[in-house]
């Protein structure tokens, strides 16, 4: 069987010829998740933009009719016109690539490039490297390549204006560089096709430059159970030293061969098998008076702005939960969730003032709560004052529980979804409606306040959101019941 290679599955060959035969010959285990699905959709919206502000009035090459019919289209639009072309279709030795955006010249070829990061990055270099080898060999010779990418200082000024959203980056000289090894890419995975699944063993390149979605393919039947990576911020040379010494399961390393402390305190604990609890050095944690409140946010982060006076993927809350404990025992809920598609900043902020209000500890688990506190201080100067207090209030559970708490089966992680199922396994976030994670209360909430959704999908969006931020906050409060009791 021939095999046709896109410049996607040539940048997975560069990753890992393992994930490109896969690809090819495994699709159906192939699952794009929502996160996935969000970022497809970003890029569209992005390269959009970029048709409308860098090469205004081109003509749009669709796929409605096959590939065949957009060579020919494409090929049509270069010999009778000079206007811009998007999605410009190309072909050449068995690979097949579609460009963004194709400015044509006298002498030949400019390529813009358009991605939803705010740099740019080595595999963008290997993507404009493939099609401008392409392009050079279907006999479109291209002179110069822009990468376009996300200004990450530009503020929306409102009115669908998005001017200044892209800033472009001239990469000719790094692509052609990267030009004269595309033949090689392109014999080599031509070849990898046809030939068993390769023997590929899992490592770092499963992680990068993408998150692999093979890895439970590959992974070994009789996997460790404790495998190197339960090591906390473990360094790619110390996991290649120890491999090299043939450990593969933390509980194998001899005492004294590991010279992080951390490390070593992972290892010990998982060995024994056994949380362990140092107490004393979380009473502090009891001292505190009440009211006690349990603080959690959501945000949204946007590539293209919709609301004035924001910026490219700025955090931008549009939920609270907060559990409040009056006195020991006695505990109540309270929330706040902006669904109307309007601006949440003040709406959040005001009412999350006046639950708070002005004494009592407010605990959250890591940096994030006061990061977003401080950007709605930027955002609100009227409320500045007010929210400084409230951050100075603020106590960051989470470098207690890294000092006095550690359980196997946290597995090197001190993130909430690692702790609670170890301190509060009642609290399971797999048995919640539809929201598990926070990167699933984004796309809720994207899904949420689109034109088109409906109302009763609303409803169920709004139900599992609520949901979702509610448990956060109900495991603060375990957490600190078990710090404490």
């Amino acid at each position: 069987m021939t095999h046709r290679l896109s410049k996607s599955k040539i940048l997975s060959g560069i990753q890992c010829p393992k994930r490109l035969w896969l690809e090819v010959h495994k699709s159906d285990l192939l699952e794009y998740d929502q996160n996935t699905l969000a970022r497809m959709q970003t890029g569209h919206k992005v390269g959009e933009i970029a048709c409308q502000y860098l090469a205004p009035g081109g003509v749009y090459v669709g796929l409605e009719e096959g590939f065949g019919h957009a060579l020919k289209l494409t090929r049509e639009h270069l010999d009778s016109s000079d206007l811009p072309i998007y999605e410009a279709t190309f072909v050449h030795d068995q690979v097949i690539v579609r460009t963004d955006i194709v400015l044509p010249g006298k002498s030949g070829l400019k390529m813009i490039e358009v991605k939803s990061s705010t740099s740019v990055k080595d595999y963008h270099i290997w993507d404009c490297a493939v099609q401008s080898w392409v392009l050079q060999g279907a006999g479109r010779p291209v002179l110069e390549i822009e990468m376009a990418v996300i200004d990450s200082s530009f503020v929306y000024p409102g009115k669908g204006d998005y001017q200044g959203l892209l800033r472009t980056e001239d990469v000719t000289k790094a692509a052609f560089e990267m030009r004269t090894q595309v033949e090689g890419w392109v014999g080599q995975f031509l070849k990898t096709l046809q030939e068993p699944i390769p023997a590929i063993e899992m490592g770092d390149h499963c992680r990068s430059p993408f998150e692999c979605p093979f890895m439970d393919f590959c992974s070994p039947a009789n996997r460790p159970g404790y495998p190197l990576q339960c090591l906390p911020r473990v360094s790619t040379q110390l996991r290649q030293e120890l491999i090299q010494e043939g450990f593969d399961d933390i509980r194998d390393i001899p005492e004294g061969r590991l010279t992080n402390p951390n490390h070593e305190r992972v290892r010990r604990i998982t060995l024994s098998g056994e949380a362990e609890f140092m107490p004393e050095k979380a009473v502090h944690i009891k001292a505190f008076p009440y009211p006690r409140y349990f603080l959690d946010f959501e945000t949204a982060q946007l590539a293209v702005p919709v609301w004035e006076g924001t910026r490219p993927y700025q955090q931008l809350p549009f939920q609270w939960s907060c559990h409040i404990q009056d006195r020991p025992g006695q505990i109540r809920h309270e929330e706040f969730l902006d669904l109307t598609g309007d601006p949440p900043m003040r709406g959040f902020a005001q009412s999350l003032l006046l639950v708070c209000q002005e004494a009592g500890p407010i605990f959250v688990y890591g940096s994030f709560e006061k990061t977003i506190i401080h950007g709605l201080i930027q955002h609100l100067p009227d409320l500045a004052g007010s929210l400084q207090a409230l951050s100075d209030r603020v106590v960051d559970l989470l470098p207690v529980m890294r000092q006095c708490y550690y359980h196997p089966e946290m597995r090197g992680s001190w993130s909430l979804k690692a702790a609670l199922p170890c301190i509060a396994p009642d609290l399971d976030y797999s048995a919640l409606p539809g929201i598990h994670d926070g990167g699933q209360a984004q796309e809720a909430y994207a899904e949420a306040v689109a034109p088109g959704t409906t109302p009763e999908r609303k409803e169920e969006l709004r139900r599992g959101l609520t949901a979702y931020c509610e448990m956060d906050t109900l495991a603060l409060v375990r957490i600190v019941e078990n710090l404490t009791f």
